[in-house]
């Protein structure tokens, strides 16, 4: 990274804390972290499971649920990341991990929390390399086509299709299949049985084909209530993610190549189902120190010394280059 990239980042990230300490000393309840994070964590599951109980009383029709339900697992989404980075409860290890399962448990269709720790941190390392397994797992990177499209609703399938039938080519794809192997020990495997088993029995019972109707009912209910709002969530988590972080040809260590605000109108409805990710996450890079709720209650302020400084704005030249920074 030369001099110039070295100084705006500084500048960038200098704004950023001090916006953070303006916001704390102008509203001193967000000094109050670790309840605030016990908060977001009680409103998404709450809203989540009573979504789920109005949809089994008859109150809202499924699609609603599967809407509703989606934008409170973004939440919980939100806090599991501020739990990796030891946000809240810092020093009290067992709450937080007790906290990392409680979120998985509302949000299955995704790895083991507690292993993507390792993950993330990496992503933070290596962002924008092929090192960095936890976007290039989403597609980031990848060619458009059928195959990325796919991949964004499920990760999972393919990637499992590909470690089973498939040799490694290299140590590094070696370790993203023995990566993505252990991550995906626990609810993973429960969540991707029950949406293929919710697919295929529907089409079985849509060809005309005897289907068993109690196993139908429950399949459908626990994709409605439990697994679907997860696979619609992380759909428009991993579109946003791994079309707004750069990948192939970012320099290692330069956080003005890693991002770029990804916050077009048209995005909206994507971003209400994964908390405004593409608008706030590369505040994120900058500076991870704080929650995202401060994240969200900073940006308007922070855009313009993002801009400013060098980071690109709805950059839609993405899709053409799979994800490269290079625009040549």
């Amino acid at each position: 990274m030369d001099d110039d990239d070295r100084a705006r980042t500084k500048v960038i990230t200098s704004a950023i804390r001090q916006r953070s300490q303006e916001l704390r000393r102008d509203h001193p309840v967000l000094r109050h972290q670790d309840a605030l994070g016990l908060a977001a964590f009680s409103v998404a599951l709450l809203g989540f499971v009573g979504s789920g109980a109005l949809y089994l009383t008859g109150v809202l029709p499924w699609y609603v649920t599967v809407l509703v339900s989606a934008a409170f697992a973004a939440i919980g989404h939100e806090v599991e990341h501020d739990l990796i980075h030891a946000l809240y409860f810092r020093r009290r290890k067992a709450v937080r991990y007790a906290l990392l399962y409680a979120v998985w448990a509302f949000r299955p269709y995704t790895i083991n929390p507690v292993y993507r720790i390792r993950l993330h941190l990496r992503h933070h390392a290596y962002s924008g390399l092929p090192d960095d397994i936890e976007e290039v797992s989403i597609t980031n990177g990848k060619p458009w086509g059928l195959v990325r499209l796919y991949s964004l609703l499920d990760p999972y399938v393919p990637a499992m299709t590909r470690i089973l039938f498939t040799k490694p080519v290299d140590a590094e794809d070696a370790l993203w299949r023995r990566t993505i192997l252990k991550a995906s020990i626990g609810l993973t495997p429960v969540a991707i049985t029950i949406w293929y088993g919710f697919l295929l029995l529907h089409l079985a019972s849509w060809l005309g084909a005897a289907v068993p109707a109690g196993l139908l009912h429950a399949l459908t209910v626990l994709t409605v209530v439990w697994v679907g709002p997860n696979v619609w969530r992380g759909f428009c988590l991993h579109f946003i993610s791994s079309n707004m972080h750069y990948q192939g040809d970012v320099e290692q260590g330069n956080v003005l190549q890693q991002t770029q605000v990804f916050n077009k109108w048209y995005l909206a409805p994507f971003q209400v189902f994964c908390a405004n990710f593409g608008s706030t996450h590369p505040i994120h890079h900058f500076y991870v120190a704080d929650p995202f709720y401060v994240r969200q209650l900073m940006e308007r302020d922070i855009h313009p010394v993002l801009a400013a400084n060098g980071v690109r704005f709805n950059d839609m030249g993405t899709f053409a280059r799979a994800n490269r920074y290079a625009k040549d």
